[in-house]
Formats: C-alpha cells, structure tokens, sequence
C-alpha cells in the first residue's frame, strides 16, 4: 500500500474526533489533505512518537494518534520504555509508523543499515503489535493500538501544499483538542 491508502485508513477508523500527530515530508503533506485542523505537524524527526503520548497522558478522552515514519521513529528509540508502560494504560492513544525503508524526504537513502523485526523490537518492551501491508488490514485499528505499515510509493510526491508550519499547526492543535474538551481555548498573553 501506499501512503495515502494507509493515512486514508487510518483516519477513517480512527473517528472524527481523532487528533493526530505527524511526520514530516509526504507523511505530512498527505495529513493536510485529509485532516488539516486536526493534525499537529512536527517540523523534525524523532519526536513524534513521544509528542502525541504526551497529548494522550493529559487526560484525553478522544483518541490521539501518532502518525510517525520508519526513519523518524528510529532517530528517538528512547521513547520504547515509556510506550511500554504507558500504552497499555492509554485506551486513546495509537501509534502508526509508516515504513517505506527509506528517508524519502532527504533522497531516498535508506532508514537503516540492517533487517529490522518490529514485532521483537515492541515485544522488547511488552507490546503487540500488527504490520498492515493492505488497507483492510487497519480494520478496527483503534483496537490494535500500534501498527506498523509497511509502503511503498511508486509515484513521486506531489506537489508541496500544507500551508502551516509547525507553528501554526501547534495553534490549531490546540484549538481543536479546546473544543473536544469544550473549554476556552487558550488565549495569547498580552504585551503592556
């Protein structure tokens, strides 16, 4: 499957309430097109994973989903100790990792230098976990809260068109998760 077959799963079972956090690159572009104002988009790599576990530990009652990559989720593997504390804890929260084996956004060269068996390196620290490489294998993926995709991308990326920054998509984040809680959205500080 491709990115877009699976981001497109992704969000339909994840529900509309769903708040995601993202990678960047194609990752990002493709959650623009699908949920714009429901999406945080990290501007680096490495910290999605444990951004998105950060929005689930406060509390959340809708569902926070990590959208993170292959070469993204391997530059923060510190983050694993604490998926396997906290998830099983969290009924909200999913982490989707795509994996294309490459950083496509940097050229092409690939995320790793060897074999890489996700499901020992998530039963390492007591999680299951599903590698989808249909569509239809995220089928009531909320339940299965880690998945691994496996892609490929046959065609080049479109053309750039997210319009926010992680700035600015950090603002709508917030508004959004204010709503879901239906409390006032923070306001900016005022300058004397």
């Amino acid at each position: 499957m491709n990115t877009r077959e699976a981001l497109s799963a992704v969000v339909e079972n994840a529900g509309r309430d769903a708040i995601f956090v993202s990678s960047l690159g194609r990752t990002s572009e493709e959650m623009y097109a699908l949920r714009p104002d429901d999406t945080l988009f990290m501007d680096s790599m490495g910290d999605v994973t444990a951004v998105a576990l950060g929005i689930g530990l406060n509390g959340s009652t809708f569902p926070v989903v990590a959208v993170d990559t292959d070469g993204s989720f391997l530059m923060n593997l510190s983050v694993l100790p604490a998926l396997g504390a906290l998830v099983p804890a969290l009924p909200h929260y999913g982490l989707v990792i795509l994996d294309n084996g490459i950083y496509e956004s940097g050229g092409g060269r690939s995320s790793r230098s060897c074999a890489l068996d996700w499901e020992s390196l998530f039963a390492g620290v007591g999680l299951d976990i599903v590698v989808a490489d249909e569509p239809g294998d995220l089928d009531g993926w909320p339940k299965r809260r880690v998945v691994v995709c496996r892609i490929e991308n046959d065609e080049p990326m479109d053309g750039v068109t997210k319009t926010v920054d992680g700035v600015e998509s950090s603002y709508l984040i917030e508004r959004a998760i204010a709503r879901r809680r239906g409390v006032p959205a923070r306001r900016p500080a005022l300058k004397a």
